[in-house]
């Protein structure tokens, strides 16, 4: 017991500067970084989200996609691949995920900073080059409709399904085809006995429907063309029912298309 004083003491100047070095001087450091204009007049990068972007990284943390995407382009000697026999380096900004490595300037304005620990899926920080709005929302509903590989979780409870009134779709409706809208969330198919009553009940105006779209006629008289048939209206549209975005899903989507980080040169990125 006789040493208890200078264990505390040594405690405390330990933890005393890890706070200091890690924490303090850091903050001290970038407090006062300021947006980046090339020349008088540009537009300033970054800018501070507003409306629904805004209101977007609320569900980005609430649905814990931080928890599988970072938002971090690591440099072009971070990350190692083969081609034509030799190893070179770059991965992130090979893949596309941004056009530099990204700086503390690029989070200036981001409350928290989202960089995250894990890539379960892939970095997030340049998506909204990537990919337009009519890209996320099918894929937020269901992943597996857009990329059949994906282990992403489905979304479908930031949209709903709603019955179509006056014939007329919402200008909002996603673009998918009934396998993907018929059971959101999941990818529907007709039970055998489903099929052939939905066959016996439209048997006058789905052939016609089809062969609109397709160039070789589906024979109904076999197990094949009957298959056939059903992979082709299974891609089509829903005439009866749609389904619609919630405000929190647009929120969501208005903030991945304001990811726009490692796109702007900046002067303190030296590769």
């Amino acid at each position: 017991m006789d040493r208890g004083m200078v264990i505390f003491v040594g405690a405390l100047l330990t933890f005393s500067s890890s706070w200091l070095g890690l924490i303090l001087y850091p903050y001290w450091q970038m407090q006062n970084e300021q947006p980046y204009a090339k020349t008088p007049g540009d537009d300033l990068y970054p800018r501070p989200l507003g409306g629904a972007a805004l209101a977007g990284v609320k569900v980005y943390q609430a649905n814990g996609c931080l928890y599988c995407h970072t938002q971090q382009v690591r440099s072009a000697k971070f990350g190692n691949w083969w081609e034509d026999g030799q190893m070179k380096t770059g991965a992130d900004i090979r893949r596309g995920w941004g056009t530099r490595r990204t700086v503390s300037r690029d989070y200036i304005y981001d409350r928290p900073t989202m960089l995250g620990t894990m890539r379960t899926g892939p970095d997030l920080a340049n998506v909204g080059t990537r990919y337009a709005e009519a890209w996320h929302h099918p894929h937020l509903l269901n992943p597996r409709a857009i990329n059949g590989w994906s282990t992403m979780p489905s979304f479908a409870f930031l949209y709903t399904r709603e019955k179509v009134v006056g014939g007329q779709k919402s200008d909002k409706a996603l673009k998918l085809g009934r396998e993907w809208t018929v059971n959101p969330g999941y990818r529907w198919r007709p039970t055998d006995a489903e099929w052939a009553a939905i066959l016996a009940r439209r048997v006058s105006t789905l052939p016609d429907v089809s062969q609109a779209a397709t160039p070789n006629p589906f024979n109904l008289t076999t197990a094949a063309g009957k298959a056939e048939l059903l992979a082709f209206w299974l891609t089509t549209d829903e005439e009866d029912y749609q389904v619609i975005p919630t405000p929190e899903a647009e929120s969501l989507v208005a903030y991945l298309l304001e990811l726009r980080k490692a796109e702007t040169p900046l002067p303190e990125v030296k590769e």
